[in-house]
Formats: C-alpha cells, sequence, structure tokens
C-alpha cells in the first residue's frame, strides 16, 4: 500500500514517529536554540516584527547553549541577511527594548558580545537575580 493510500491515522502515527525520531537525534547530534512557550504568552511573538525575530533566532542558534552568549558580528550579521548595518541596529535595538538580549563590549576596538536573557513569568526569576550579589560597593 502507497503512503498516500494509508488511513489518516496511520499517517499522523508515522509523522509522530519521525518527528520524534528526529528531534531525539538532533538534540544529541547537533546545536539546538529553544522557545519557550512563554515566547507566546508573553506577547513577544505578537508584538517583535517578523525581521526581529529572525535575527533572535539567529542569535540564538549562535550561542553557547550553556552561557547564551555570542560574539558575533554585525558584519557577519549583515552578510547573512544581506542587510545594511543601519537596519541589524535596528532589529538588534528592538530585541533590546524587549529585554530578550543584552550587548556589550567588552574590549576596545572588539566587537561586542551578545547575551540572550531570561525571559518568561518573572514569578519563575532565578534567585540569582533577586539577590544582592550584583551591588557594586
Amino acid at each position: 500500500m502507497k503512503f498516500n493510500e494509508l488511513p489518516n491515522h496511520v499517517k499522523a502515527d508515522i509523522y509522530k514517529k519521525n518527528y520524534k525520531q528526529w528531534k531525539e537525534s538532533s538534540l544529541d547530534k547537533i546545536g539546538y536554540f529553544p522557545v519557550f512557550q512563554t515566547f507566546k504568552e508573553d506577547y513577544f511573538l505578537r508584538h517583535l516584527s517578523g525581521n526581529a525575530v529572525k535575527l533572535y533566532l539567529y542569535i540564538g542558534l549562535r550561542s553557547g547553549n550553556k552561557s547564551g552568549e555570542t560574539w558575533v558580528t554585525i558584519e557577519t550579521m549583515c552578510k547573512y541577511f544581506q542587510k545594511s548595518p543601519r537596519t541589524i541596529s535596528n532589529w538588534l535595538q528592538e530585541l533590546e527594548d524587549h529585554k530578550l538580549i543584552k550587548r556589550l563590549q567588552l574590549q576596545y576596538n572588539e566587537p561586542s558580545h551578545t547575551f540572550l536573557q531570561p525571559y518568561g513569568y518573572s514569578s519563575i526569576t532565578p534567585d540569582i537575580f533577586q539577590s544582592n550579589i550584583w551591588t557594586v560597593e
């Protein structure tokens, strides 16, 4: 029997199995960037421009899975998206305005580092952000 002739419930089982195998294999063998449900629920998906969302995904895929840090340059982003530095800077500013990223230049004449920021329910904020260890004395 050809795939197109299978009943839909059988096709659905095949699709679910294929997705599960792909996801498990991908998590084990290649990089990933999770986008959590709160990205939608906190209205980022609704309020960000489509291009800012694309850039956010790009930055996420270029970032370390544990640190959320990347030092990809604006020039590299321009080449990838085939856009001007001003356009990329506007998208970055949109992401910073929504507190999804923070960019810091760690050394003079070096590329800025981009840090992905936690998002989601404020009640889930890790204790580290509520402590006083960030106070400069």
